[in-house]
């Protein structure tokens, strides 16, 4: 089934005759539901009416899923994204029912949504008055859920074009006064963005040819772009930190993690970096910050992660560092396993920048250790780029990747089957964000499951900061993680909570 498939909806529809053949679907296709998800807008809205079908007349079906499974959690938000997106006002309240019976957590920019779509306002004005609270979920949003602005636009201008649509344009003209303040005022960063700046030079009492401009803003902020410049180098060319303030500072820290983030304590910019780190690094500054606010919560994870793994391996085992950033998840391996057991690490990091001081925080550790350095996003690899070697132990190291929106899940896999063998252990980290993220870790490790009676698994577990989201407590946070007393943990106001989800499992291809 192709990824992209403008038929996948209708397909759904067909085979899902009861509510086992619906959960067997979903649990055996999320990757391709999660790749459809997360594909160009063009894509998605030439299924809009075969989505919304299957939610009006299979509804029955999918209230009787079993929630306890994480595939049918996150195939029900997505639903109701799509909701949202294609203003479903039937299907809303159906796909809320199912949510809200089940208790299942909603993100942040869902719940701006349903601020405007369900239980709909019952006048105008309480319409136009959500705007600060939809404003303020919206801006949590793009600061702790999602990986860029799109979504959090879109939803945005979906709230300014059913004001626009279905009120007196005088109640556009009050959104359109308080957008205005908003921006002036600085209230809400996410709105500090070029399409604002358009929608806000609209004639209002157009109101079709302004309602048109808004579905066209929406659908161009929705449509995926990549201005990222692959570039691969071989072994004799690694892309590696040179010559630079960095490097040199290096040279007089020791060879560990702590250390290594001393320097970047010291030279990042004491303003918090923007949103929860998933972007591509474009400067200096960015290195710096993001080692200073989110080090320790790496180190932490991986940590827990590699508890797992076996105590130590019998040969020499290689490395593929999936969106490696700067490194940390090889540097913390190093600092359990050490340096000799290691024969070739591969780093695969979209960030030119951060590719190569990864590259150098490797040589820090050990100068012998054979580099390959590649420049790409996940969709943008090859066969070429990563063949192993079909002799050593493989260990993937999937550190903050997983969960982002930005590749295509089954591709991803086939690549993988097509250049490993042998014994490969999964390391995939990431934070708790939402269910449908989280579901990218499960559907990726539930396909080896599945498919190889050799899976072995060796930890999954997941810990978000609210019980009521379904899981345990918080398990850590930057207090507790630094031996400085924390009052009742793991039920404290500690505003650095963190959270996790794990998947270490093995597996011979």
């Amino acid at each position: 089934m192709n990824t992209l498939n403008t038929l996948l909806f209708d397909t759904l529809y067909e085979v899902s005759d009861t509510p086992k053949s619906l959960d067997d679907f979903l649990r055996k296709n999320m990757q391709f539901l999660n790749d459809f998800y997360n594909s160009d807008y063009k894509h998605i809205v030439a299924c809009k009416s075969s989505i919304e079908r299957f939610v009006l007349l299979k509804y029955n079906l999918i209230a009787e899923l079993d929630y306890s499974n994480s595939y049918n959690k996150s195939f029900v938000l997505m639903l109701l994204d799509y909701c949202e997106r294609f203003y479903f006002l039937a299907a809303t309240p159906r796909i809320w029912s199912i949510l809200n019976s089940n208790n299942i957590a909603i993100n942040s920019r869902l719940q701006a949504a349903l601020l405007f779509l369900y239980p709909k306002p019952k006048t105008n004005s309480e319409l136009v008055e959500k705007f600060d609270a939809i404003c303020e979920k919206l801006q949590l949003a793009i600061e702790t859920e999602e990986d860029d602005n799109s979504k959090v636009l879109a939803t945005f201008l979906n709230y300014y074009s059913i004001v626009l649509i279905d009120t007196n344009v005088q109640f556009a003209e009050q959104i359109k006064k308080k957008l205005i303040e908003a921006v002036e005022n600085e209230s809400y960063p996410f709105l500090e963005n070029s399409c604002i700046s358009e929608i806000l030079q609209l004639n209002l009492y157009d109101t079709d040819n302004s309602h048109e401009q808004l579905q066209s803003a929406i659908d161009t902020i929705l449509s995926k772009k990549s201005s990222v410049t692959s570039k691969i180098a071989s072994l004799e060319e690694v892309l590696i930190e040179e010559n630079t303030e960095y490097s040199n500072e290096l040279q007089t820290v020791s060879a560990n993690f702590d250390s290594i983030r001393s320097i970047s304590l010291r030279l990042a910019e004491s303003k918090k970096i923007s949103g929860r780190g998933v972007k591509i690094i474009e400067s200096e500054t960015e290195l710096y910050g993001y080692f200073k606010s989110f080090g320790n919560m790496h180190k932490a994870k991986l940590q827990s992660a590699f508890e797992k793994l076996p105590d130590s391996f019998s040969s020499k085992v290689d490395i593929v560092d999936w969106g490696c950033g700067q490194g940390f998840a090889s540097m913390i391996f190093f600092e359990k396993y050490g340096t000799d057991t290691i024969n070739m690490i591969t780093l695969i990091e979209p960030s030119e920048l951060a590719l190569m001081r990864a590259a150098l925080h490797i040589e820090k550790y050990s100068p012998a250790i054979s580099k390959k350095t590649i420049c790409k996003k996940l969709d943008c690899l090859t066969k070429k780029d990563i063949k192993g070697n079909n002799i050593n132990t493989t260990i993937h190291l999937f550190s903050n990747i997983l969960d982002i929106d930005d590749y295509k899940q089954k591709q991803l896999i086939d690549l993988i089957e097509k250049t490993q063998s042998n014994i490969n252990y999964f390391v995939c980290v990431s934070p708790y964000i939402d269910d449908i993220k989280t579901e990218r870790l499960e559907s990726f490790k539930r396909f080896f499951e599945i498919k190889y009676d050799s899976f072995e698994l060796l930890l999954d577990v997941q810990n978000s900061k609210n019980k009521n989201d379904g899981y345990d407590d918080y398990w850590n946070c930057n207090n507790l993680f630094n031996k400085k007393k924390c009052i009742n943990h793991p039920i404290c106001g500690c505003i650095n909570k963190w959270t996790r989800v794990i998947k270490v499992f093995k597996v011979k291809l």
